[in-house]
């Protein structure tokens, strides 16, 4: 008892010296190695069975007492660090540097040992039938005792290895949707009122990730999501609260989408913002405009959040382009166009620009065009008669969406086929 005492007492005092995300890595290491070794141990009494009584009994037998050892299966997590882990995470996310946990924190850490065991639950059996079903068929054979071996050697092998996969996952999704509820709580004790969707872009970055990347949400959104997420009673429920993203949303966001993590190995975060009004002067016009945002970026001319929630970056060359040297705007033609967005869409691939895989083109109420490069503003330019058909022509069939409704269209119609 006191050997394990003081051993448990080392390990909490290195624990208090690691960053948040050493100890998460290291849970989620512990949580994959624990749980592989369990898998391995199970398969490997299996087999040596198999292998022990595969000429001994029939193979209708051997195949029932297999199954019936199957049910044993019964791979579990180890959750005691959870509290430590979701108080580390909660004082890095808090505003002040007082933490007392509240209801929210308290159903967030339950939440996640519910998590862990709906997932294993589901596992064991999705396993047990795998297993069950892989070794009828290679029953199925005429086959020798060492052929049975080999075979069966190799397969377990693969269900390891990509099991192994599984169980990194789960314990990487649970610890990033707890920090994601963690850093909400935090911040709505002290008033913050919006998040924003920070995605690390890089070559790795999810399609959807790219779209949201900027996407401001309101804390009463995430809060009710939150909600509906702790209050789930199944695995299922739990996953219809927060199911993973692979396509863009342009309109306006379900109930159950704003909180990261997204989908699997998600590195978006939500990080609590505030929105500033700024009140401004045409430089050409003499008129005054608003620009709302949630800080300036040195990088760029222009930030601004635009109508469907995205934080908008305008670099230097761009706003030249669009305001003094190509398209002649004024400033409040542009923002105005930001604020004024009517339909978008995935950008078509054409072959014409480099990342038209990370683009999307919009067209305002007014027939202003514009393209975005993940958050960032590449063009806009004036209304005319063909925007719609330049629109129509670079946006990706069937995936055009009303910004104001949610609905998705074919295409935008022109201009003359509204007057028929």
């Amino acid at each position: 008892m006191q050997k394990k005492l003081l051993t448990k007492l080392i390990k909490s005092n290195l624990s208090e010296k690691k960053t948040v995300d050493e100890l998460i890595d290291e849970f989620v290491n512990t949580q994959t190695g624990f749980a592989k070794e369990q898998l391995e141990e199970f398969l490997s009494s299996l087999f040596v069975y198999i292998n022990k009584n595969y000429d001994e009994l029939s193979h209708d037998v051997l195949l029932s007492i297999v199954g019936s050892k199957l049910t044993d299966l019964n791979i579990s997590f180890d959750t005691k660090e959870l509290d430590d882990i979701y108080k580390r995470v909660s004082i890095i996310n808090s505003p002040s540097t007082k933490f007392e946990f509240d209801k929210t924190d308290l159903k967030a850490i339950e939440a996640m040992r519910k998590g862990f065991y709906w997932t294993t639950e589901k596992y064991n059996k999705q396993t047990q039938d795998l297993l069950k079903n892989t070794i009828e068929e290679v029953f199925k054979g005429e086959l020798s005792r060492a052929d049975v071996s080999s075979i069966l050697k190799d397969k377990f092998e693969g269900i390891i290895t990509k099991d192994e996969a599984y169980y990194r996952l789960v314990a990487d999704n649970m610890i990033s949707q707890a920090q994601s509820i963690s850093r909400v709580n935090q911040g709505l004790k002290y008033g913050v009122e919006y998040y924003k969707a920070d995605a690390r872009i890089d070559s790795q970055t999810s399609d959807f990730c790219r779209w949201v990347n900027g996407r401001i949400v309101s804390a009463k959104h995430l809060k009710r999501q939150i909600n509906n997420i702790l209050d789930a009673k199944t695995i299922d429920e739990k996953k219809d609260a927060a199911p993973w993203q692979s396509k863009p949303i342009f309109g306006k966001l379900p109930e159950n989408v704003g909180l990261a993590p997204y989908h699997g190995h998600c590195r978006t975060e939500n990080i609590p913002v505030w929105i500033n009004e700024d009140e401004r002067v045409d430089s050409k016009t003499g008129k005054k405009y608003k620009v709302k945002n949630t800080k300036e970026y040195k990088d760029s001319k222009l930030t601004h959040i635009d109508k469907t929630g995205i934080e908008v970056k305008v670099k230097h060359k761009e706003y030249d382009k669009i305001v003094n040297i190509k398209h002649n705007l004024t400033e409040k033609q542009l923002v105005g166009a930001l604020n004024d967005i009517k339909y978008k869409a995935p950008h078509a691939i054409t072959g014409l620009h480099p990342n038209e895989h990370t683009r999307s083109v919009l067209l305002t109420n007014n027939n202003y065009v514009l393209v975005y490069e993940n958050n960032e503003l590449i063009t806009c330019f004036p209304p005319s008669r063909k925007a719609s058909k330049y629109f129509n022509d670079n946006a990706v069939i069937n995936k055009v969406t009303d910004v104001d409704t949610g609905e998705v269209l074919e295409r935008v119609k022109k201009w003359y086929e509204h007057l028929i």
